[in-house]
């Protein structure tokens, strides 16, 4: 049972720098094509056609696909004010607080997300701009990364309660395999 714990765990790390790895080419495509519109601009007073539909597509790659590894590297901005103050006894029940009620709001928002994109798949769904766009491959991009997100939380969950390790405390040393 632990060997496959540890397994599941290190496919959900991979999974994670995957989606970090796709949200970053995302990041290099919209680079390029906003580059290659603004040359077209300069040089031959056009525009490349569905450029803006393009980058504003691609945004969604290059928020929600990084979710879960900023939340697995504490990576999000926060505000320590309160929290910061807390001894380290207090802290477990508030993180344990604020990583159910995330993970209901994310698997909530996974769920509702995905058939939101199945329906506009279903619907052939199109952004009309300069080009008709095909808009659900950009949907599908919200229920990934919201639902890898979840299983982020879960898995911090989980760690909290076995272990009672704050999920800042598990920054800077490898997840799999050290536990305590």
């Amino acid at each position: 049972m632990k060997r496959l714990v540890k397994f599941l765990l290190k496919l959900q790390i991979e999974a994670e720098e995957w989606l970090s790895y796709i949200s970053a080419v995302a990041i290099g495509v919209m680079m390029t094509i906003t580059v290659a519109d603004v040359v077209a601009r300069r040089i031959f007073h056009g525009h490349v056609k569905g450029s803006y539909e393009y980058v504003s597509l691609l945004f969604v790659y290059l928020i929600f696909f990084g979710l879960a590894i900023a939340q697995r590297q504490d990576a999000h901005i926060t505000f320590g004010i309160l929290y910061d103050r807390l001894s380290r006894k207090a802290r477990i029940p508030v993180e344990g607080v604020i990583l159910a009620l995330s993970f209901v709001l994310f698997s909530a928002l996974t769920w509702y997300t995905a058939k939101s994109a199945w329906v506009n798949f279903l619907m052939g769904d199109t952004m009309l701009g300069s080009i008709q766009v095909v808009t659900w491959p950009s949907r599908v991009g919200v229920p990934v990364g919201c639902g890898m997100l979840a299983l982020r939380l879960l898995t911090q969950i989980v760690r909290l309660l076995r272990t009672g390790e704050l999920y800042e405390e598990a920054v800077g040393r490898k997840e799999v395999g050290q536990e305590r």
